[in-house]
Order: C-alpha cells, then sequence, then structure tokens
C-alpha cells in the first residue's frame, strides 16, 4: 500500500494508554514540505479506513479505540460504509474545515445516533464551532503551537460553555511537562514524554532487571554457554514458566521429556534462546514503566530487523534486533542511555547509533525515530537516499505490529488451565533436578 502510517499512544492522568491517534502520509504528499493537514486536502477516502479494513484494529492499536483524522470531503462521501469496525472503537477527528454549517451538523448527528464519537482540532474561536462542539467529545490542543496562557485561556472558553469535552494535549515532549500537564489540566497526553528517562530521584537498578541484564550479556555471543544461561532462569520462576510454555509449543508432538532448564535451553536452541531472551527482557527491564514502553521497544525491534536489507546491512539483521529493544533502555531504567548501555555490554555499532546517532546503523536509527514521530520530511529524504518505495516501509512496519500482536495473542490464547497443567507436568518430569547443573 502506498501509505505510511504509524499509531500514536494517547495516555490518560494515570499514565495508562487510553487510544491512540493515527499520523500518516499518503503517495507523493511525501516529497513536499506538507503541513499537518495538507493530506487530507481534496481526500474523499481515508487511507486509515482502506488499512484497518486490510490489517484489522488488534494490529494496530491492540484492541483500543482509535481517533480517525477526516476532513469535511471525508465526512460528506459518508466515511463510515468503509468503516469495518465496530462505532466505539472509532473517534472522528475533525480539523477545523469541518464548520458548523447545516450539512455538516446533520450529518454528524447521524453519525453520533449510529455510536461514533468526535474530536476536534485546529481550532482557535470558538464561537465559531460552537454547533460542532455540541457534538464533540474531544478536543485538541497542541503543546507547541499555543503556550500554556493561551492554553489555559482557550480551555477555560471550551469547558465554561462545553463541559463535557475532554481536553487532548499534543506534542508533549518531556516528562517534566507530562507530570505538570496532568496536575493542572486533566485529559490525555501525546508526545515523547513516555520515551524519555525521568531521571530524578533515586535511580538504582532493581535485582530483577539486573538478572536480565545478566542474561542478555551471556547471550550476546555467537554460542553461549547454556549452562550459565540456565542457571540465570531459575533465579527468576515467572521465566522458568515463560520458557516452559516457548518449549511446549516448540516441541508438540515430541515424546522427548524435558528434565532440567538446561535441557530446556537446549531444545530451543541458540536463535531461538537469544530472541525469547530479547522479548522477555525488554518486558521485565520495562515493568516499572506504562507497558506501551516494552511494546514500543519490541515494535521497534521487529521495524530494525526488517530493515536491514533495506538499508543494505544483509548481515545485520540480528544487531538491529538488539538495537531496538534497547534504543528505550534509557527509559526502562531511568538513567542517562550511555550510562545504561554500559550494564549490557552491547556492540560499539549499537551504541554509537543509540548515543550519537551515528556511525553503522546510526541512518536505521534516526529512521525510526523520524517515523514513529510522523516527521515525514525526514522520512521522505531518507527514502530518496536508499531508493526506497513507501511500500517497502509500510511492508515492514506493518508486518513488526502484527508480529507484536502474534507474539502477545500466543500468550493469550493458551487456555490458562492448559497452560497450568503443562507448567506442572513439566516440573513433575524436572523433580528434584532443576538447577541445570
Amino acid at each position: 500500500m502506498d501509505l505510511l502510517i504509524v499509531p500514536v499512544p494517547l495516555f490518560n492522568d494515570e499514565n495508562e494508554v487510553e487510544a491512540y491517534l493515527f499520523q500518516y502520509r499518503k503517495g507523493n504528499d511525501l516529497l513536499s514540505a506538507a503541513t499537518d493537514n495538507i493530506h487530507l486536502d481534496g481526500a474523499m477516502k481515508s487511507p486509515i479506513m482502506e488499512m484497518l479494513s486490510v490489517v484489522g484494529l488488534e494490529a494496530l492499536t491492540m484492541g483500543k479505540p482509535i481517533f480517525v483524522p477526516i476532513n469535511k470531503y471525508m465526512l460528506m462521501a459518508n466515511v463510515e460504509k468503509a468503516c469495518s469496525e465496530p462505532a466505539d472503537k472509532i473517534i472522528f477527528l475533525l480539523n477545523g474545515g469541518v464548520k458548523g454549517d447545516t450539512s455538516n451538523v446533520n450529518k454528524l448527528k447521524k453519525l453520533k445516533e449510529a455510536g461514533y464519537r468526535f474530536g476536534i482540532r485546529d481550532i482557535e474561536n470558538v464561537a465559531a464551532y460552537m454547533p460542532i462542539l455540541n457534538l464533540c467529545d474531544y478536543i485538541f490542543y497542541d503543546q507547541r503551537k499555543f503556550s500554556e496562557p493561551n492554553i489555559v485561556r482557550l480551555r477555560g472558553a471550551v469547558t465554561d460553555k462545553f463541559g463535557h469535552l475532554k481536553c487532548v494535549y499534543t506534542n508533549v515532549d518531556s516528562m517534566e511537562i507530562f507530570q505538570s500537564a496532568r496536575k493542572n489540566y486533566k485529559g490525555l497526553y501525546e508526545g515523547r514524554f513516555y520515551r524519555m528517562p525521568f531521571t530524578e530521584g533515586d535511580n538504582k537498578v532493581s535485582p530483577l532487571q539486573i538478572n536480565m541484564i545478566n542474561l542478555l550479556n551471556k547471550v550476546r555471543s555467537d554460542n553461549f554457554d547454556f549452562d550459565a544461561v540456565a542457571k540465570i532462569i531459575q533465579r527468576d520462576p515467572a521465566l522458568t514458566i515463560s520458557l516452559l510454555r516457548m518449549v511446549n509449543m516448540v516441541r508438540r508432538g515430541s515424546k522427548n521429556e524435558i528434565k532440567t532448564i538446561n535441557g530446556a535451553v537446549v531444545m530451543l536452541g541458540q536463535e531461538e534462546v537469544k530472541k525469547w531472551i530479547t522479548a522477555a527482557a525488554a518486558n521485565k527491564l520495562g515493568s516499572e514503566k506504562p507497558n506501551e514502553i516494552t511494546k514500543l521497544s519490541l515494535i521497534r525491534a521487529r521495524f530494525a530487523e526488517a530493515l536491514a536489507v533495506k538499508f543494505n546491512l544483509y548481515a545485520d539483521g540480528q544487531s538491529l534486533f538488539l538495537m531496538g529493544v534497547f534504543s528505550v533502555l534509557d527509559a526502562m531504567l531511568e538513567m542517562p542511555m550511555e550510562e545504561a548501555l554500559k550494564l549490557v555490554l552491547v556492540s560499539g555499532d549499537i551504541k554509537e547509533a543509540l548515543v550519537s546517532h551515528t556511525g553503522k546503523y546510526g541512518d536505521v536509527y534516526k529512521f525510526i525515530i523520524g517515523y514513529e514521530s510522523a516527521e515525514w520530511s525526514h522520512v521522505s529524504r531518507m527514502l530518496i537516499l536508499y531508493d526506497l518505495s513507501t511500500e517497502d516501509i509500510y511492508s515492514a512496519y506493518v508486518e513488526a505490529l502484527c508480529w507484536y500482536r502474534d507474539m502477545l495473542r500466543g500468550d493469550e490464547d493458551e487456555d490458562d488451565s492448559d497452560s497450568e497443567k503443562a507448567a506442572d507436568s513439566e516440573n513433575e518430569n524436572m523433580g528434584a533436578d532443576v538447577s541445570g547443573e
């Protein structure tokens, strides 16, 4: 598909993801210095609706509601007919071009009756949008476009008349701004804040995090010591159970018994153990942060791995996967990236990319950051530089989203009772010899 798209999380006051906002570019708009809305002008169809019909909501947002940007042309072209998802999962995001005339208001009322919700952005003159605001559920404020006094003034003018509206603040680009905003404003928040370390106070690494870092360091070589890895795994019961479940999935139908953790590790093999440990590490290291951090690190990892060939790094897929996982290590451990990387002993190429954004993997790292931040002019330059098409990138990114979804689905779809029986059976087989020694 000739489309670049990224779902952006919106956090509530409890630092939990409540919904997603789509950022996208389609076709030749990539080659222009576009404003936020120029890619919508004159369009009769929503590219996001087209994508949802192919990929599905679960792959993009794990079932959370989404804000779908639409303009006046899409609204009058019956955008809901192209919607393949339930109405309660779709929030149409109107831009300032949707004025409060009778035809627009009547159309919005019909959609409202069908169960759809609405947000609106890019408005300054509240009075001009009175009929629209009566039907909306959310109003957007851009932290970069409006100074704090102006946001307070606009928010006051809106909430005085439209107390039902929930405010969404975009481009909240630091944890300090987020902490202040949720204290003073209340609403939903979008921005880079959740990806950044909050380094105030005590930033000691917990014992569980140290255990995972040790495990990652053990498997970084091509021929790691199975015994050493097994000894670290056994220190964490949850990790042991996860390993046994993974082995059960791999060896279905096998009559060979697994009697030790070492045996389980050997059965998986070097490459599968590395991938499993990397995914488990992202989850463990990010356990003190929003779940979105773990999701971000793993999607980045898979996306980076797929970009290896695109960026002429044919033999570096595994290293780029690791770079993606560690790209939010500073946020996970609440310390500067350079200090965090000293704990995991990464290669010089990965360290150079993550600390100074240069070197062998620097362009891949910068491309991924630009892509997920919807910095489309930067993405466009990189596409031209590496002779890539939007279809190349679309396929790689959507595959990363689907991989993450399927990885979680594998855990969630496994019947709990069956899992417990399998784990009990393995534990019985392992008996007292659980140390792997």
